[in-house]
């Protein structure tokens, strides 16, 4: 009887101690603020979207419910310098930057809208289709948390693609 109870204990310090172990890989903790980036489409007159409000400018644009580009299609974001100030740069993997010459080809004048951690914080405006897969947006953040987004973005995008390479 002393034995059942013994084998018991265990048993279940076992399988506690396997539960521990199939649990450790996928939830380990990020040594960093998950900043994850998404691009939507603003929505046509014609055309059913929810509307996002951009923090700074208050501008308001109806968008289309699906998101088009996400943070596994980032290879690389960048802030940049230009005559009209900083803005990001996001440069995609080669099938996100052919879906985006197709998405601004037949989308010219409507908005790409940036979205971090759920909240619109710019759009881009396309005059022609984009072939060089990137995209380079102004951001309603301020100026000193852009270098921290850009490297959080860049570390999440990079985390998120090598966890979806590893269940293929």
């Amino acid at each position: 009887m002393r034995f059942l109870r013994l084998s018991g204990w265990l048993g279940l310090i076992a399988l506690s101690l396997v539960a521990a172990g199939c649990g450790s890989g996928s939830s380990k903790k990020k040594n960093y603020p998950v900043t994850v980036a998404r691009f939507m489409m603003e929505a046509s007159d014609r055309e059913v979207g929810s509307l996002i409000r951009l923090p700074i400018s208050g501008s308001t644009i109806s968008v289309l419910p699906k998101t088009y580009f996400t943070e596994y299609d980032i290879t690389k974001c960048e802030v940049v310098d230009n005559e009209l100030g900083k803005c990001l740069y996001f440069q995609f993997t080669e099938q996100a930057a052919r879906d985006l010459y197709r998405l601004t080809a037949t989308n010219q004048g409507r908005r790409l809208i940036t979205t971090v951690n759920g909240a619109a914080v710019g759009a881009v405006r396309f005059d022609r289709p984009i072939s060089q897969g990137f995209v380079i947006t102004y951001v309603e953040t301020p100026v000193g948390e852009l270098e921290a987004m850009a490297k959080n973005i860049n570390l999440t995008s990079a985390d998120a693609r090598k966890e979806a390479e590893k269940k293929r």
